[in-house]
Parts: C-alpha cells; structure tokens; sequence
C-alpha cells in the first residue's frame, strides 16, 4: 500500500504571516510516525490541512491517495484526538459514545468495547465533566476509535498529563498499534515520551520540514558526536571548550557539559579535556560519550547554520 499521508512542498499564509513555507513528509501504512516542533513550529496548521480544515496555499497533500478538502470519504477512515477535547461535560460517558456510535453506523456496544479497551470501564457511568485530566485524554482515544478508523490523528495528546496519565495515553497507542495495525501520526513537543513509541518522525521548525524519515535513519544521519562532561567548573570548562576549533556546541547544566563536535572528533575532545581541566584547576567527575536521542536529533536538525549564529550573537553583543 502506498503512504497514507504524503505531502509535497505545502504552504500557508495567514494574512501575510507564512506560517507553513516547506512541508513535505510522508506516513506509512502501520506506523506511529511523531509531527515533531516547538510551539508555533507548524505543527497545528499541518494538521488542519491534512483533514481538509484548511487549503494549502500551494503544494500538494494526499491521505489514503486522495485530497482531504471537503472530502467526507477520508473522514470516516480518520480518528481525531484534540489537544483540548471538548465534550458535554454533564453527559455520562457511555451514553455520549452510544450516540456517537449510532450516528457513526455501529451498534451501540461499540461504546462499552471502546470504553473497556481504553481501561475506562469503571468510568463509563460518570459524567465526562468529572473525569480527571488523564482519563479524559484516554476518553478522547476511545472517542477517536469509536469507528474503528485505519488512521489516528493526535495533536499533543499528552500535554498538559501528569506522567503517569502520559504514560497510559502511550501506551493505548503502542498497544493499538501492535494489535490493530493502526497508524498513528503525533504531533507533540514533548520529545521523551515521543521517543518511546515512534518509529518515524518528521520535525518542524519555523514552517518547514527539516529532517524526516525512520528515526533508526535518521539517528544515524545526524549521529551523535557529543559528549557529557561533569565537574566542578562548568562554566570555566565550557569556556574553555567554545574556543575549541572542532567544538561545534556547549551546553551548560548543572555540574554537566553536553559538548558537541564536528564529526569524528570525539576521540580528541577526550584527550583535550583532562589537559584543559588541569590548566583551570577543574576536576573531572566523568566524560563520556552520549547516545543518540530524540532531544539531540531534534536539536541538531533545528539549529540555525553557524554563520546565523554567529551574527544574531555579534547582533546581541553590540
């Protein structure tokens, strides 16, 4: 089957504001592929297109090979989970989805499976204003699933979630993934928990796609070339490690350095900070390599270029 999702070079504008300038990526059949961005990144308006709430400007968007604007095929294929679902808070919910699922062509026990499934059984009597937060959130999934839809859409289904509400919404998804086949697309900032459940990503910045594809892929693309230095003198130490010609990055945290370099000068960063923290007077608590993560692939891919850098620091200090 070809992909579910496929965009090519998408814009929008917004009374002269271009809040999506470049978007093309693509999902396919079965996989839960994260929409990945800081706030006002893109992420929201890339969705409303996809389900025909917006036009694009130009370029083009296919889902299950057709337009999604004014398309009602596409929409019964389609679960939707908001970010702030909003739903009659004085309706029990059973009751709520029964008349969802009738309207949708299912049987009214389609409600109480959904229900169950979302591990809500308990709550099916109660008023959906009385739900807490997380088992609204899972409420909002089994809304989505009333019709048994071959895709999800979800847009920062976990934000604002305790972690162990966060760690249930996750884990419906993984869990519907695997036995269903469902495929899901995420969009959320909230890159650790995205870490554990997808296998492709497409990460915005500023409107446009810069990296996308499987994570595996794409790990190795930007692969990690950083190192965690811990000591008593981070600042004097990560000073010292800026003026570094292979350094392309320092972070600060705590006791903690994340030092960054250009490809495969790792090995001399770690002969270079013993010498460097005697020179200061610093002591060296651990060096080690770091591993790739969603955090670091997603930093690296939006970093502006080093020139940009360079001038908005210039701009900064004059």
């Amino acid at each position: 089957m070809s992909a579910v999702i496929e965009t090519r070079s998408l814009s929008k504008r917004f009374s002269g504001f271009s809040a999506l300038k470049d978007i093309s990526f693509e999902v396919r059949p079965g996989a839960i592929t994260g929409l990945i961005g800081p706030n006002g990144a893109g992420k929201t308006t890339t969705i409303k297109v996809l389900l025909g709430l917006l036009r694009p400007e130009s370029g083009s968007v296919q889902v299950f090979g057709e337009c999604p604007w004014n398309n009602p095929r596409i929409m019964r294929r389609i679960g939707i989970v908001q970010e702030k679902p909003n739903f009659p808070r004085n309706m029990r919910a059973r009751d709520y989805l029964e008349r969802i699922a009738r309207m949708r062509g299912f049987p009214e026990r389609r409600a109480t499976d959904v229900l169950e499934a979302e591990g809500l059984a308990s709550a099916a009597d109660k008023d959906i204003g009385k739900l807490s937060a997380g088992m609204t959130q899972r409420f909002a999934l089994a809304h989505a699933l009333i019709h048994n839809p071959e895709l999800v859409v979800a847009d920062e289904p976990t934000s604002n979630l305790d972690p162990q509400a966060r760690g249930d919404v996750l884990n419906s998804i993984t869990r519907l993934n695997r036995e269903k086949g469902t495929t899901f697309l995420i969009s959320s900032h909230l890159l650790q928990e995205l870490s554990r459940v997808c296998d492709t990503a497409a990460i915005i910045a500023d409107g446009r796609v810069v990296a996308s594809g499987n994570l595996q892929d794409l790990y190795e693309a930007f692969k990690s070339t950083a190192a965690r230095v811990t000591t008593n003198k981070p600042q004097q130490l990560a000073e010292k490690m800026r003026s570094l010609e292979y350094v392309t990055g320092v972070g600060v945290s705590g006791e903690n350095l994340l030092v960054e370099t250009a490809p495969g000068e790792t090995a001399r960063l770690f002969r270079d900070v013993p010498h460097i923290a005697d020179e200061i007077g610093a002591e060296l608590y651990g060096i080690e390599s770091k591993s790739a993560s969603l955090e670091e692939l997603f930093r690296r891919t939006t970093r502006p270029p080093a020139d940009a850098r360079t001038r908005r620091e210039g701009r900064s200090e004059s």
